[in-house]
């Protein structure tokens, strides 16, 4: 009895070291992965058979990383040269207009440096819209990563780092905002001033790889009439995948993310876009224009957070 005794005083004595160790140990990134951008899209690079001594494998692959992305989509070049075994009846990709069934595959392993991400199911797609980037593009990844681990986007640095534990770390950096999400993508709340002096409160998809400032949904738009209190500066025609698009450009005064404050923020809608909610309201989205005007955005995906530093 006594002997048992002494094991557990000296279970008890050791307990809140080894929990500030492996305290300690969440708060160190598992990955660092440096990022370029191309034309507003961040890319990374990853493997599929982990890394060489020589440096980078043959079967190099690189990734745009979209928070937005809600299925990670792989070019269909890539998964022939692969020899990916794929499924003719899988997948439903397109637009808010039209949608298409699209084969899929799964990729076994995704290593990010030495960091797994295993059994990655993928949509396979053309990706000719980035033909134009001075950089092959194998696919897009967004919320199977953010599901898998906290993220960090460090513009300052241009390092996306990767967090295992669900806790975000204690030292990070930036005012704290609560993250939601519509269906599997992350939504956030602002607050935008027009130029008669009013403020409307609302939800927007948080979109890293976005080409805009915000982007409004257009029965946002229309129940404002934010297309007849916003100026127009210009308009731009857009050829989608099945359609030309013709997108209005405007500003706003200002936006507040919580106790952020930016001026003069890029503004467009388009009558064909509405990306809405599935219960709440969805003002729009909120894009690369934006984000790039911060040193670091915190992602805790299954913490329901995220952190600005300015």
């Amino acid at each position: 009895m006594f002997i048992v005794r002494q094991y557990l005083i000296a279970i008890l004595v050791c307990l809140p070291a080894f929990l500030h160790a492996q305290d300690a140990a969440s708060q160190k990134a598992v990955a660092t992965l440096p990022f370029r951008l191309y034309d507003r899209y961040m890319v990374i690079s990853t493997t599929i058979s982990g890394t060489t001594p020589s440096g980078l494998p043959p079967d190099s692959l690189h990734f745009i990383f979209d928070t937005g992305a809600e299925v990670t989509t792989f070019r269909d070049q890539t998964a022939e040269e692969l020899h990916l075994e794929t499924k003719n009846n899988g997948g439903i990709s397109g637009t808010d207009a039209v949608v298409v069934r699209v084969p899929t595959a799964t990729l076994n392993v995704l290593y990010f440096e030495k960091t797994r991400l295993p059994l990655v199911k993928v949509y396979i797609e053309p990706l000719t819209e980035f033909q134009y980037l001075n950089i092959k593009i194998d696919g897009i990844i967004g919320v199977d990563l953010l599901k898998s681990f906290i993220v960090k986007i460090d513009y300052e640095k241009q390092v996306l780092q990767l967090f295992r534990s669900n806790k975000t770390p204690l030292n990070t950096p930036g005012q704290r905002m609560p993250l939601s999400l519509n269906f599997n993508t992350p939504v956030i709340e602002g607050t935008i001033n027009l130029p008669d002096g009013q403020s409307l409160s609302s939800r927007f998809h948080f979109i890293s790889g976005g080409e805009y400032g915000i982007l409004f949904n257009y029965p946002y738009v229309e129940k404002h009439q934010l297309n007849t209190r916003l100026p127009v500066l210009s308009t731009d025609k857009v050829k989608d995948l099945y359609k030309e698009l013709t997108y209005t450009n405007t500003s706003l005064p200002s936006l507040y993310l919580g106790q952020v404050h930016l001026d003069l923020v890029a503004a467009s809608y388009c009558p064909d876009v509405n990306d809405a909610g599935s219960i709440h309201e969805m003002a729009g989205s909120i894009g690369f224009m934006v984000w790039r005007q911060f040193r670091s955005i915190t992602i805790n995906y299954s913490g329901r957070e995220l952190f600005l530093e300015k």
